[in-house]
């Protein structure tokens, strides 16, 4: 009889199978074993011999290691999904691993790097179900003040987000019914924003980081039970709607520069506040603008000129509009290792599959092979303190010196 390895984690396996989007019987069928094996493994039943780990391992694509290292002590609870009746459980798992493995890439950065602090205004707001439509746009108005915003257009929806605490990720997700997710991390202490970059546009990407962000807002004491019951779903989704549409394009600002809420003049307002066409016809619904006939014949007039739907209206190539990036996590890799660590010595400390990593701190892809290596990457100065982007404003301090 083979001894199984002690320091194997099950539920570190339960990770890597979910991520992959692999049911028991599918994975047990590459390795020759049952299901039931593969569910006595994760449930840390039984311990699987040296030679299957290693088979484990090479199946899922992922390190050794990565199964004889201690889990994230949280797992995702309230996360705010844009469909989650439509969306199957099993693609839901696929991205909640990414939350623990995004969860512990800023927990190994933040020791050595000054994120900025979470930065939300305190709004007392009552129950999400006691919100009326007069209470989402006010708590919009207050965040874009909170963050000295004005009446102008939102410049970098991401950075707004990242330059008050709140780290954003870009996922290429299969999924079509996956626009956007957020959830809170009490472990961290902070709200994390997810968004789905795959064939997406500049409007659509930053329309879903404000309904994430309205979620953040809003929407803190709901409760599990109420995000699975499907009206009150539909409600928290729809608040959210409202929320993103009055954080990107306040009502007042909206009514003084919509003087005619036609196509033409929606599509000549797109590129200067970041807002598509569509959103724009919903908002003027919104702010009574506009009845709901009249809501239909515009959206009819949309499908009929081939701009309805992803990548169909006008300026939704990225060379007319490009798609604002996070930058919050890449620049806390960068800052690592400009104080000394190296790339290699981060993908040890997280052993997780280098296009994750890329993935999740939006690297660019083949950053940790050793042809990318940059040697020529400035060292931190001391006592340097903070790293800013000129155009965009800061986002990270750097620390005085290396914390052990």
């Amino acid at each position: 009889m083979r001894v199984g390895m002690q320091a194997f984690r099950g539920r570190r396996l339960r990770e890597a199978r979910l991520a992959r989007g692999l049911y028991m019987n599918a994975l047990g069928d590459l390795l020759g074993i049952t299901g039931t094996a593969i569910s006595r493994y994760e449930d840390d039943v039984d311990k699987p011999p040296q030679d299957r780990i290693a088979a484990i391992a090479k199946h899922l694509n992922f390190p050794i290691e990565f199964f004889l290292q201690p889990e994230w002590p949280e797992r995702p609870q309230i996360v705010h999904w844009r469909s989650r009746s439509a969306e199957t459980k099993y693609a839901r798992d696929m991205t909640e691993q990414r939350m623990i493995w995004t969860c512990e890439l800023f927990s190994y950065l933040e020791r050595d790097v000054n994120f900025p602090a979470l930065n939300l205004p305190n709004l007392k707001l009552p129950d999400f179900r006691a919100l009326t439509p007069a209470l989402i746009e006010a708590a919009a108005e207050a965040v874009r003040k909170h963050w000295k915003l004005r009446e102008l257009p939102v410049p970098d929806a991401c950075l707004a987000l990242e330059n008050a605490g709140i780290p954003v990720v870009n996922l290429d997700i299969t999924s079509e019914k996956q626009d956007g997710f957020c959830f809170q991390s009490e472990t961290l202490g902070r709200p994390f924003v997810g968004i789905n970059s795959l064939h997406i546009s500049s409007a659509r990407a930053r329309y879903d980081v404000a309904h994430e962000l309205g979620h953040a807002v809003l929407h803190r004491a709901v409760t599990l039970q109420q995000l699975r019951d499907p009206s009150l779903n539909k409600q928290i989704e729809q608040q959210a709607h409202r929320f993103a549409g009055a954080f990107l394009f306040p009502r007042e600002a909206f009514r003084f520069e919509v003087m005619h809420p036609t196509l033409d003049y929606f599509c000549a307002l797109k590129k200067r506040w970041g807002m598509s066409i569509a959103a724009m016809i919903y908002r003027a619904f919104d702010l009574g603008m506009i009845d709901e006939q009249e809501r239909s014949v515009l959206y009819r007039n949309l499908t009929r000129r081939g701009w309805r739907g992803p990548l169909q209206e006008p300026f939704d190539d990225p060379s007319d509009m490009a798609i604002e990036r996070p930058r919050m996590i890449r620049r806390g890799v960068r800052v690592v290792l400009e104080l000394g660590t190296s790339k290699a010595a981060i993908k040890a400390a997280l052993n997780l599959p280098e296009k994750e990593i890329e993935q999740i701190a939006g690297l660019e892809p083949g950053f940790f092979r050793p042809a990318a290596e940059v040697h020529g990457l400035a060292i931190a100065k001391r006592p340097a303190l903070k790293a800013t982007d000129i155009e965009s404003g800061e986002v990270i301090e750097f620390p005085q010196s290396r914390r052990r």
